[in-house]
């Protein structure tokens, strides 16, 4: 299994907390976790040109007012699964 596929398995598997390095001590809330991992889902998508360039990748991180901040789980979920299954 590459890596990629196995973090797709993760997140679609609603285990995205497991995903976290133990290490950390502060453990983020459900909402920074949730655009972290929709970010990553935009590096990663299977289509190339759909794929978010790194400088807006940036910004997104950085940002207050994501345009995806108000996506629920459930949408998070059907999404990676639709992206599996491709």
């Amino acid at each position: 299994m590459n890596l990629v596929d196995w973090f797709r398995g993760m997140v679609a598997s609603r285990l995205g907390e497991e995903l976290l390095d133990p290490k950390i001590n502060e453990r983020p809330s459900s909402r920074a976790l949730k655009r972290v991992l929709l970010v990553c889902l935009r590096c990663i998508d299977m289509d190339a040109s759909k794929r978010t360039k790194m400088s807006q990748i940036v910004r997104m991180l950085e940002a207050d007012d994501l345009p995806f901040r108000k996506v629920s789980i459930s949408l998070l979920y059907v999404e990676v699964k639709s992206s599996i299954e491709l």
